[in-house]
């Protein structure tokens, strides 16, 4: 696992991390260099994703550490979701992709300006603009557990407190469902499959298990063995 600091930030990268973005990035008839520039432009991007969480944490008082592996990037703070409330989680959850589409907006500028380019600049371009505000704006579909997910959560939090899980659930599940059905029909084979992992997690919390009444039993006492049983005789009676 490689280890380093990015603005005194720890940064963890999992091979997991690099064998993923290589199969995300093969298509029939790339070559090894754009697999490579692939790897290392998908790289790029999602650590600025995750640093845009991780500095808007730290502003707020966090100690941040960023980890890239195998399901993309995740970030972690040491204060406790429950102490930021709800705007401040919305914040964090909100900046990795909006630093994301940032970058992207100016490297299609700078692209505007300078261009147009060919060859591997121009491989490089594009998928560094498509990348960064393509997934960034996916990112924040209300989707469990993208940064949408939190998002909506946070704000469910706040309009209602009462019944905020029940929706946030109902919409993860229905968004799921369209991710899967989409992309599927899309023929995005990576994307299925993720869809489908999130589709069965929802279906899985929200899981309802039905406890069935017992069924009504009807009973009978066995009857006395003679009538009158519980009547003591007399002995004289003739």
């Amino acid at each position: 696992m490689l280890k380093f600091r990015l603005f005194q930030i720890p940064v963890d990268i999992r091979p997991s991390f690099l064998i993923i973005a290589a199969i995300i990035g093969f298509r029939p008839g790339t070559n090894i260099s754009q697999i490579l520039a692939w790897i290392g432009l998908v790289f790029v991007s999602i650590l600025i994703h995750e640093l845009g969480h991780a500095l808007t944490a730290r502003a707020f008082g966090s100690q941040v550490s960023i980890e890239l592996n195998a399901i993309g990037g995740l970030t972690s703070w040491t204060v406790p979701a429950e102490e930021y409330g709800p705007g401040r989680r919305a914040l964090v959850a909100a900046a990795g992709s909006a630093l994301g589409v940032f970058f992207g907006g100016v490297v299609w500028v700078i692209a505007y300006f300078t261009g147009p380019f060919t060859g591997m600049t121009e491989f490089v371009v594009r998928n560094l603009i498509f990348v960064n505000v393509f997934w960034g704006l996916l990112n924040w579909l209300p989707i469990r557990p993208l940064d949408g997910g939190h998002l909506l959560q946070s704000l469910l939090e706040k309009i209602a407190p009462n019944r905020g899980d029940r929706i946030a659930n109902v919409i993860f599940f229905a968004t799921a469902a369209a991710a899967f059905g989409l992309s599927l029909w899309t023929r995005q084979f990576f994307i299925t499959v993720l869809a489908a992992w999130l589709l069965v997690g929802e279906l899985s919390r929200g899981r309802v298990r039905i406890q069935r009444a017992p069924t009504p039993q009807m009973s009978f006492d066995d009857p006395p063995s003679e009538v009158g049983s519980d009547v003591e005789s007399d002995p004289t009676d003739s």
